[in-house]
């Protein structure tokens, strides 16, 4: 068993500058009630040395997130060492009756909020890799990029997400769609084994398949709303390298290039997960003249095997179209977030996401015509990400993480500053307005963002009546709504 503790930096790797920097720069829910001012907690002697208040050193560094246009004014933030930091914070809160936010990497959907406690749990960021039983524990700060080079010397590699500073347990209790091998195992909330919660009444609890089964439940997929999780295991598997990467296509050969990437999806093998998207490219991106201040189609792809067979399988979408760059190779796992090469942050985005159960051609030709290099298309981003595979069955021990039977994620974000805001707000509902005769209704929970946040939006990331269990389970742990600083599931 090793064990490697970070506190929550990058770890420095060295790449190709091109590939490591490909396509890289490519509503408010308030805090219910009037809060009064927080004076120093009520527990102990004098004042704790890890609570910071407005206006001082670091507050402004705690609260901020990767999205630059949620913003957090809480009253106090908790920078919590351990899980007893942890638990002192919300039982403080529960005797002042103050709503609670928990923020590990600032990566995760949020929501803008004024008052409140927030719990900064970046500092817990401890790995424990167990090579015998090929998984790992981990603290609520960690992130993938160093969970990955952990799991790397034993030849293990998660369910990442698709940046290396994207927070590993966030990203879990809301499901986990990893561009890595998603469609080969699934969610990586269905390879959770257990994991330990603050709940409302300051009680460190443990939830495994026998134990605390309906919290154990509600929390993978719930996101935030059951409480803070503090400690967490899921299963790693078997896979030292990939053969991935991104095509990029003139956005003007897209009529030519996503049918044909929708039809070869669904006949690949469930080793290969992919996604296709319009990527605005900036102007001072440090790429190739062909590829700088363009408006492409990339395609992005992540096979489990060798490069053999890889190259078997990708051959046909180089003959799509002119690639005006290629970047699918075998790589070691450790630079799987090359796929996506999302922008390092922060960054001031405006997201909005639906599901589709189908991309036919009408569909293509919609997202073409609105994004296409004819649209005028303010949007930095607009994707499809294939599901299906071990994503549309259900685990050996159920979650809430539902729609499992949509066909591709919806996603869309534009980036812009204040002045713009509402432009790129309104081309982006109208993106996910479009594709509405497509739309399962669904959403999946990750992809909402702050402008997304009202009961409505929340409640079409679930089934109806895995809604209704979690509101039951909401309703037994957390009646007064303490955790209600996120997409909130309000209890009945």
């Amino acid at each position: 068993m090793t064990e490697q503790a970070d506190r929550g930096d990058q770890l420095p790797r060295s790449k190709d500058i091109d590939r490591r920097t490909l396509l890289r720069a490519g509503g408010v829910l308030g805090a219910a009630g009037a809060l009064g001012a927080v004076g120093a907690p009520a527990y102990g002697a004098g004042r704790p040395d890890n609570w910071l208040y407005p206006g001082e050193e670091g507050y402004d560094g705690a609260v901020a997130g990767f999205n630059t246009t949620v913003t957090r004014r809480p009253e106090a933030v908790v920078l919590a060492r351990d899980a007893q930091d942890v638990q002192k914070a919300v039982r403080y809160a529960g005797r002042q009756d103050l709503p609670v936010c928990v923020m590990a990497t600032g990566h995760q959907a949020s929501v803008s909020f004024d008052g409140g406690i927030l719990v900064s749990t970046a500092a817990m960021d401890r790995i424990r890799v167990d090579e015998r039983s090929s998984s790992v524990q981990v603290g609520p700060g960690a992130r993938w990029g160093p969970i990955a080079e952990a799991a790397a010397p034993h030849g293990l590699a998660g369910l990442a997400g698709s940046s290396v500073s994207v927070g590993a347990v966030g990203y879990t209790l809301g499901g986990g769609l990893s561009p890595t091998f998603g469609r080969l195992h699934g969610y990586a909330a269905d390879h959770v084994s257990r994991l330990e919660i603050v709940t409302a009444d300051g009680e460190l609890r443990v939830a495994t398949p026998e134990r605390e089964q309906d919290l154990f439940w509600a929390a993978r997929g719930g996101k935030g709303n059951f409480g803070i999780v503090t400690s967490l295991d899921f299963g790693l598997f078997g896979v030292r390298t990939l053969y991935a990467g991104a095509l990029l296509y003139p956005a003007e050969t897209a009529a030519d290039v996503l049918p044909s990437w929708r039809d070869w999806a669904a006949a690949a093998p469930e080793s290969v997960t992919t996604s296709a998207a319009f990527l605005r490219i900036p102007p001072d991106a440090p790429l190739p003249d062909e590829v700088r201040g363009r408006l492409v189609v990339s395609v992005r792809v992540s096979f489990v095997g060798g490069t053999a067979e890889g190259t078997g399988l990708v051959a046909p979408l180089r003959d799509l179209a002119p690639v005006l760059l290629d970047t699918v190779e075998e790589m070691p796992f450790t630079d799987w977030d090359l796929i996506h090469s999302d922008p390092e942050g922060p960054i001031p985005a405006y997201e909005r996401t639906s599901l589709l159960g189908e991309l036919p051609d009408g569909a293509i030709e919609t997202m073409i015509d609105l994004a296409g290099s004819g649209a005028g298309s303010p949007m930095a981003l607009v994707e499809v990400r294939q599901l299906g595979g071990a994503l549309a069955r259900e685990p050996e021990t159920p979650s809430a993480v539902g729609h499992r039977d949509a066909a591709f994620t919806f996603f869309t974000i534009g980036m812009a500053p204040p002045e713009q805001a509402e432009d790129v707000r309104a081309y982006g509902a109208r993106l996910v307005e479009v594709m509405e005769p497509w739309s399962t209704g669904g959403a999946y929970v990750n992809f909402l963002s702050s402008d997304e946040a009202d009961p409505a939006d929340v409640r079409r990331a679930y089934e109806p009546e895995v809604y209704e269990r979690l509101v039951s389970v909401k309703s037994d742990v957390d009646s007064r709504n303490m955790f209600r600083l996120t997409h909130n599931i309000p209890p009945g």
